[in-house]
């Protein structure tokens, strides 16, 4: 199965990637979603119940971020299993760029199942898994929108190099000059 879309976003490129670490935020958003947990910076724990062509479970997992570029892109790979022994595995790219006062969230998400979820066949997945994209957005337009809209912080400055980073090597400077205007005017 493979998803691709964009969906624009009432908020900042950075407070949308923030957001989007935010494993709270993502719990509130995902439908179906009983706990989201940072295990590190990039690995997350997952629990949730989901409803796929009449297959009911409940699904333990992880999901992996990788490729971070804050607050421009991402990768992530995910997988759940079940009791009932299906498999959900996948991937997906997400793309950040601001659009239109707020941001455009790019994505592209390729997803396989096995076991009892694998039998419903793809149809029946592509139906269910554009579902759960389409609650988990809508719910996360919906609380980017309460959001608040703070200033991106500043980029850190680059430090100084040369002679501008000092004063002492302007007056170095100042000084041989002084020396060669001197040296030239009094024995010339």
């Amino acid at each position: 199965m493979r998803l691709a879309d964009a969906q624009w976003i009432p908020s900042t490129q950075h407070q949308t990637w923030d957001a989007l670490m935010d494993p709270e935020v993502l719990q509130k958003c995902l439908p179906g979603c009983i706990k989201l947990e940072r295990q590190s910076p990039t690995e997350y724990a997952l629990s949730m119940r989901a409803n796929v062509g009449g297959v009911q479970a409940q699904y333990e997992g992880e999901i992996l971020l990788s490729e971070l570029k804050p607050p421009h892109s991402f990768s992530l790979a995910f997988e759940g299993k079940s009791q009932t022994s299906s498999l959900a595995i996948g991937t997906a790219q997400i793309t950040l760029s601001p659009k239109d006062d707020g941001t455009r969230l790019a994505y592209t998400v390729a997803a396989m199942a096995g076991g009892t979820l694998g039998k419903v066949g793809e149809q029946a997945l592509i139906k269910a898994g554009g579902k759960l994209v389409e609650k988990f957005f809508t719910a996360f337009i919906d609380q980017m929108a309460k959001v608040p809209r703070v200033a991106p912080p500043p980029e850190p400055e680059e430090p100084s190099r040369g002679l501008t980073s000092s004063r002492w090597s302007w007056l170095a400077v100042a000084a041989v000059v002084i020396v060669i205007v001197g040296y030239h005017a009094l024995f010339k």
